[in-house]
């Protein structure tokens, strides 16, 4: 009996304590979103590992859309985040509460890495591919890229990958256009010849150094050449007219004409 009444004296206890914690952890929660000492007196914003310089603090603070006086725990920071990721210039942001009475955003910036053309009309592009409206900071010179297509971001995203390992081989070479098609063929305009080279899907490298050694031959006995073609092993064809069904073309190597 004394045992048995011992266990329901230890219960009642247990279910006191249990009520205590509840009851104090309710004020706590209650005194935390609460207390005004815990509402946010402003947003702060600041750039990853620099000043920001394509996008500004108010455009930042104008798209979180966060309501000053809000208290720190009841903001939703992935809200905040996901708004602030669709102003074209930002790629990543980070929203984190500093307590007691603070919200602060950092931002990862979009960086063109190159220009594209689409239906005639120029665009900047980063590396996720991601088309961009020119901005008025860029100071870097960029080959032309066609090829990109609105509504394609995986086709685009390949192309971005292959417009810079085609940038990564040719180096120092000089170039105006880079075209890809969808097929992955690449055909390239250097700054100082109008003459297209296309460089197939591989070897960018090797093909072009072996254009740059043909080139002043192929100036000289075809000066209305229009384009070069090394897509082919151990051949080389020169178009002479910019129409690949009608044009007249030239092939070196095989069993024709000696490279």
């Amino acid at each position: 009996m004394k045992a048995k009444l011992l266990r329901y004296v230890q219960v009642g206890m247990l279910v006191v304590s249990l009520t205590g914690l509840g009851w104090a952890t309710y004020q706590v929660a209650h005194y935390l979103r609460t207390a005004a000492r815990f509402e946010v007196k402003a947003l702060a914003v600041s750039g990853v590992g620099g000043p920001l310089k394509r996008v500004s603090e108010d455009q930042i603070i104008a798209q979180a859309e966060f309501e000053v006086g809000t208290n720190v725990f009841r903001a939703d920071l992935t809200m905040i985040r996901e708004r602030v990721e669709r102003l074209q210039w930002v790629r990543h942001a980070i929203v984190q509460r500093v307590l007691p009475d603070q919200i602060i955003i950092r931002v990862v910036e979009r960086e063109p890495i190159g220009i594209g053309r689409i239906q005639g009309d120029a665009y900047q592009f980063d590396v996720d591919a991601t088309i961009l409206e020119l901005d008025t900071i860029s100071t870097a010179s960029f080959p032309i890229l066609d090829g990109l297509r609105r509504g394609d971001p995986e086709g685009n995203l390949r192309k971005v990958g292959v417009y810079q390992s085609v940038l990564t081989e040719l180096g120092e070479a000089q170039l105006s256009e880079i075209s890809i098609n969808e097929a992955g063929e690449v055909l390239v305009v250097s700054a100082s010849d109008p003459l297209k080279v296309n460089l197939g899907l591989e070897e960018f490298r090797n093909r072009w150094i072996k254009y740059l050694q043909l080139k002043t031959q192929i100036q000289e006995q075809y000066p209305q050449a229009v384009k070069v073609d090394l897509r082919f092993k151990n051949q080389v064809i020169v178009r002479m007219k910019d129409d690949e069904s009608f044009g007249e073309q030239v092939v070196w190597g095989g069993e024709k004409k000696t490279l």
